[in-house]
């Protein structure tokens, strides 16, 4: 794996290419409180069914104190392209901990986020990287918090998006949401069973977005939890591309988040 690619790559697989330099898509405007239900519904009960089903989309969210998983991953910035494993592990809303092996199985990248830090060590450079939250403002929104992260990798809705004013427009067993803060908005698709199968989120004013796909859904710990994740994101001529395919994940286990960084690294800051 290139020097640059790795770079660039522990950066965006830290954040799972989430708004990395991406062109902001259109969308559609419309009333923080409006509602379109299925025709069967009669007018006057719009709003209760809007809540219900908020309601619901909130009660069947993936829930744990800990998820560790393993994912191969496909990682195309432009042209440049790597095959990758890595090993995830959570502490539901204190750290995402992420091992990126290539090759033979060597590790080439270790990262920890927690909701105040960013820690890298790069093993292909011998170097180590430690720097507040807002480092990843470099790659994302400044809008974007942990809890936004933790989120998007588990393949639950962002809850500050989750509100009264969201809208929501239904047809048949699938629902789709629209919502907003500030420039930011989002838009989910959910299945029948309330999980995400598509997120977009977008940004005009600082033109960036980020388009997430979900499926393979399986059963873990009683719970529908995605085991395949696609993410796309584009900026002019650049692309970027995340493909991610877990052949394990559990919930709730010990989990351990090693992180020593060898006395010869050099520091970067």
């Amino acid at each position: 794996m290139r020097r640059d690619m790795l770079n660039r790559g522990v950066c965006i697989l830290l954040i799972l290419g989430l708004f990395a330099s991406c062109k902001a898509k259109k969308v559609a405007t419309a009333k923080a409180d409006s509602v379109t239900v299925a025709v069967t519904q009669p007018a006057e009960s719009a709003n209760t069914v809007r809540a219900n089903k908020l309601a619901s989309v909130k009660s069947s969210q993936a829930s744990f104190n800990t998820l560790s998983g393993k994912a191969k991953a496909a990682l195309s910035i432009g042209s440049n392209s790597n095959d990758v494993t890595m090993n995830i592990r959570i502490k539901n809303n204190e750290a995402i901990w992420v091992s990126v092996t290539a090759i033979a199985g060597l590790e080439v990248a270790r990262a920890l986020i927690t909701p105040d830090s960013v820690r890298v060590i790069n093993r292909l450079e011998n170097e180590y990287i430690k720097k507040p939250f807002s480092y990843l403002y470099e790659f994302t929104n400044n809008k974007i918090n942990f809890a936004t992260l933790q989120s998007i990798l588990v393949g639950n809705v962002i809850s500050e998006f989750v509100t009264e004013s969201t809208e929501v427009n239904m047809t048949g067993a699938q629902a789709e949401l629209r919502s907003s803060i500030g420039s930011m908005m989002y838009k989910v698709v959910l299945n029948d069973q309330n999980k995400v199968v598509t997120a977009d989120l977008s940004d005009a004013a600082a033109a960036q977005s980020l388009l997430v796909h979900y499926g393979d859904f399986q059963m873990v710990s009683q719970q529908q939890i995605p085991h395949s994740i696609v993410m796309k994101s584009q900026a002019k001529s650049k692309k970027i591309s995340l493909d991610l395919k877990f052949s394990k994940i559990e919930l709730d286990g010990p989990v351990d988040i090693p992180f020593r960084v060898p006395d010869r690294y050099t520091i970067k800051n």
